[in-house]
């Protein structure tokens, strides 16, 4: 019994600790929680989390069917888009990609973060940095015309916020 009484008092103290040290912490900013989907006319609003530092990252991606999935990347107050090639079905989309970036006058950089992946050809998956160093709204404007271009959505496409 005395056991079991030790084993409760020191449950109750980490979880005091652990209360003790998230209330401490509290001088950062608040994570706003992103609705879990958007159309492509809320892009905007989310860049401005984005833009403030409120989002988890200093980006998020946004897809519908998971072989658009580009990405939003906060580069000192202005917005780049990146495209990560995942698996073998995005693969096609890429010289679409690179096409889009050279018609808009776009540098485009290839890079990666070292993620695995689904294919076997590469061992981490080749990131497509279209390097617009653009402002939100021209971000967001060039992020629909992606969208509705290259990969064929529409306005009334809903799309998964992905960290």
């Amino acid at each position: 019994m005395k056991i079991e009484f030790i084993i409760i008092i020191g449950i109750v103290i980490v979880i005091g600790i652990i209360f003790l040290i998230s209330k401490m912490s509290g001088n950062q900013k608040p994570k706003v929680q992103v609705a879990r989907q958007i159309k492509l006319d809320q892009l905007e609003s989310i860049m401005e989390h984005l833009k403030n530092k409120e989002l988890e990252y200093d980006f998020f991606g946004i897809t519908s069917k998971g072989t658009d999935c580009i990405y939003f990347a906060d580069n000192n107050g202005k917005i780049n888009i990146e495209y990560e090639v995942m698996a073998n079905e995005q693969k096609p989309y890429v010289d679409k990609i690179k096409d889009f970036a050279k018609s808009n006058g776009f540098q485009i950089v290839k890079t990666t973060y070292g993620n695995k992946p689904q294919y076997e050809d590469l061992k981490e998956a080749p990131v497509y940095k279209l390097d617009i160093n653009a402002d939100l709204k021209t971000a967001s404007d060039i992020g629909k015309q992606i969208m509705t271009e290259i990969f064929g959505n529409d306005m009334s496409t809903n799309f998964d916020i992905v960290p």
